[in-house]
C-alpha cells in the first residue's frame, strides 16, 4: 500500500497510523450472529458503542448478494453464508523491532536491510530479522515481511513459517512453480532443517563436546550430520505430540487436534557464568512451536522465551498443562475437567490484557478514530533466542545457512 510510511524511534520501526479498506468472506462461526455481536466478541479492541458508532457511520459494511445492506441495517442483520464484510479502519499497526539503519537495496547482498543468502529467477533466501512477522495477521500488515518486499519488488511466497519473534533462514519462492517444488520437499521430509537455540541450564551432553571459543565459533560450520553419525550418544531426541491453545476462542476449539512431533538436539556450548547452552536443533517435523515446546518439556526452555519459560511465562498455568500433557484428547480428563481448565487459561489471558491496557490508560487518544495510541513494547519482548540456521535437501539442489546470530558467540 503506497500510503503507509515508516520511520524509526528508540529501537523500533514504526508506522504512522492509515486508512486501511479490506473485503473478506465472513467466518462460518459468524452465521446467525450480528456484525456488531462477532465485532464485540471476537476482536476486543474496542467498545460495543464504539463499533456501533463506526457501522452507523459505515466503516464496516455487510455484502449480500453483490449489494451492500444499509448501514442501520447491519446493526441487527444476521450474518448469512456466502456474505462479506467490508471493513475500514484507522489503523495503528504496533511497531517491529528496527533491523538496520537505512533499508537500502543492494543487489545480490540486501533487501530492505534484509540480508541476502541467496537469490536468482525463482528463489529469494534470506536472514529474517527477529521481532516481526511473516504475513499480514491481526493488527500487523505494513510491518510485515512480505510486505516490506512487496514495497520493494519482490512478490514471493513463503515456503514455511517462522515465528514472528524467530530470526533465521528463509526460502522465499517467486512464482507458484517453485514454491509447489520447495514445499512439496518440505512435506515428505527431504528437506534437513537446523535450528540454534540458546537455553537455560547445562543441556545433556553439552560438556561432552569439543570446547568452542570465540572467535572459533564465529566460523562455526558444524559438520552435524557427520559428528551425528560419529556419536549418537550425545544426542538428545524428544517425541512427544504438540498442540497450541488460543484462549480467544472457546473450549474444545481453542486446544487444536495433538499431533506427532520429533526433535532431534545437539549440544554446541555451554556458557557456565550464565548456566546457558547453545544447542543445535534438527525438527524432524513441523509443528507450530514443536521445538520452543519440546526444550520446555526437557526443562531446558528457551532462555527470553516469556511463554514456555517458567521462569519469564506469562502464562504459567497453560505452560504447566502443555509440559505435562502431551496430548490433551488422550489425558485421564473429564470433558468437564478440560473445559474447567481452559476457562483458567481464559482467565490467566484476560489478566495479562488487562494488566496492558492498565499499564496504558494515560497514553493519549487518537484524534482521528479515539483509539488508545499504546506505549511501546520492550524490543526484548520481540525476540527470542531461537535461529533458523540451515536448510538443505537430499541432492543439495537447495543448501543455504545463515551467518551466526550474536547471541551464539557472545556469552
Amino acid at each position: 500500500m503506497s500510503n503507509i510510511q515508516y520511520y524509526y524511534q528508540s529501537g523500533l520501526r514504526k508506522i504512522y497510523p492509515y486508512y486501511h479498506t479490506r473485503t473478506a468472506f465472513v467466518k462460518g462461526r459468524w452465521h446467525n450472529r450480528t456484525v456488531l455481536d462477532v465485532l464485540v466478541k471476537e476482536f476486543r479492541a474496542h467498545s460495543a458503542e464504539y463499533y456501533g458508532h463506526q457501522i452507523v457511520n459505515g466503516k464496516y459494511k455487510l455484502i449480500r448478494d453483490g449489494q451492500y445492506l444499509d448501514n442501520l441495517s447491519v446493526l441487527d442483520t444476521p450474518i448469512k453464508n456466502n456474505d462479506k464484510l467490508e471493513s475500514t479502519v484507522h489503523k495503528h499497526e504496533p511497531p517491529v523491532l528496527q533491523w538496520c539503519s537505512n533499508e537500502a537495496n543492494i543487489p545480490g547482498k540486501k533487501i530492505a536491510g534484509i540480508d541476502i543468502v541467496y537469490e536468482d529467477e525463482n528463489l529469494l533466501v534470506i536472514n529474517k530479522p527477529c521481532g516481526i512477522p511473516i504475513h499480514p495477521t491481526g493488527l500487523y500488515y505494513g510491518n510485515t515481511l512480505t510486505e516490506i518486499l512487496k514495497v520493494n519488488g519482490v512478490h514471493a511466497l513463503p515456503a514455511y513459517r517462522l515465528d514472528k519473534v524467530t530470526s533465521g533462514l528463509l526460502i522465499l519462492s517467486k512464482d507458484t512453480g517453485t514454491a509447489s517444488m520447495v514445499q512439496k520437499k518440505i512435506r515428505s521430509h527431504e528437506m534437513q532443517k537446523w535450528y540454534l537455540a540458546r537455553v537455560e541450564g547445562a543441556f545433556p551432553h553439552v560438556n561432552e563436546v569439543p570446547h568452542i571459543e570465540p572467535p572459533e565459533i564465529q566460523r562455526l560450520d558444524l559438520p552435524i550430520e557427520e559428528q551425528i553419525i560419529q556419536d549418537n550418544s550425545i544426542l538428545t531426541i524428544e517425541d512427544s505430540d504438540v498442540y497450541t491453545v488460543e484462549p480467544k476462542k472457546q473450549y474444545p476449539s481453542g486446544l487444536s487436534v495433538p499431533r506427532s512431533a520429533k526433535t532431534i538436539f545437539y549440544p554446541i556450548k555451554y556458557f557456565p557464568h550464565k548456566n546457558e547452552s547453545i544447542v543445535a536443533c534438527r525438527p524432524i517435523t513441523g509443528r507450530t512451536h514443536q521445538i520452543r515446546i519440546h526444550l520446555a518439556r526437557l526443562n531446558h526452555p528457551i532462555v527470553n522465551d516469556t511463554i514456555y519459560s517458567q521462569k519469564i511465562t506469562r502464562y504459567p498455568e497453560r505452560l504447566n498443562f502443555i509440559r505435562s500433557i502431551a496430548n490433551w484428547s488422550e489425558a485421564k480428563l473429564t470433558d468437564v475437567e478440560l473445559s474447567e481448565t481452559f476457562q483458567i487459561f481464559i482467565q490467566e489471558s484476560e489478566h495479562f490484557k488487562k494488566k496492558a491496557l492498565a499499564e496504558n490508560k494515560n497514553c493519549p487518544v487518537c484524534s482521528e478514530c479515539g483509539a488508545l495510541t499504546l506505549s511501546d513494547p520492550d524490543p526484548e519482548d520481540l525476540s527470542i533466542d531461537l535461529h533458523a540456521w540451515r536448510y538443505s535437501d537430499a541432492e543439495k539442489t537447495l543448501n543455504f545457512k545463515t551467518e551466526l546470530p550474536q547471541w551464539v558467540v557472545n556469552e
